[in-house]
């Protein structure tokens, strides 16, 4: 075992999720997608997760006006449009427009979602907590969708063909493949 000399968190792989916000202004839509990775499941009933984006950024900003915000999950061959939307800024670009995503309307938000990506979730702002370097936003999901291509014959999610992206110590990374079901030992 070895002791870095650096204390680090080394909880792997992380989800790549597009967050995606609207703000209107002057009678205009301003839609922004920002990639980000650090956000997890908090509760299940009812069903609430938390996104954590870093300080004073655009996408927190309008998070926090609006109340409501969009959470994509993107599959791997969507890598290249990912990052190029985490090196611009939503309040300079129209980051659907650079890589050139579908946006789709909403039912219960006015945030768009994006039709390339797998999953989609309409989520209600709940909390905001504030960290020394990042904002943790807390989202109720009021609404979640599944591409009918990544549905399998049971109904159920197919993570496997979606190729979901994965943030490890600075790379991107594939899911990798289904190994067993929880609790497959329990007899």
């Amino acid at each position: 075992m070895v002791t870095l000399n650096k204390v680090m968190n080394y909880i792997a792989p992380l989800p790549v999720i597009l967050v995606t916000t609207r703000l209107e202004k002057d009678g205009k839509n301003y839609d922004n997608i920002i990639p980000i990775s650090w956000a997890g499941i908090i509760e299940h009933s009812p069903h609430m997760i938390n996104i954590n984006i870093s300080k004073g950024k655009y996408s927190g900003t309008v998070i926090k006006k609006t109340k409501e915000f969009g959470v994509c999950i993107p599959g791997s061959k969507y890598l290249e449009q990912v990052d190029m939307c985490g090196c611009t800024h939503g309040n300079k670009v129209d980051k659907f427009k650079l890589v050139n995503f579908t946006k789709y309307d909403a039912l219960e938000i006015n945030a768009p979602l994006i039709s390339e990506c797998p999953v989609n979730m309409e989520c209600k702002l709940s909390n905001v907590i504030e960290f020394k370097s990042h904002e943790m936003f807390v989202g109720t999901i009021v609404k979640t969708y599944v591409d009918d291509e990544y549905v399998s014959e049971d109904g159920e999610p197919d993570y496997r063909k979606m190729d979901i992206l994965c943030y490890v110590n600075g790379y991107y990374w594939t899911l990798g493949k289904k190994l067993e079901k929880l609790f497959y030992t329990s007899g």
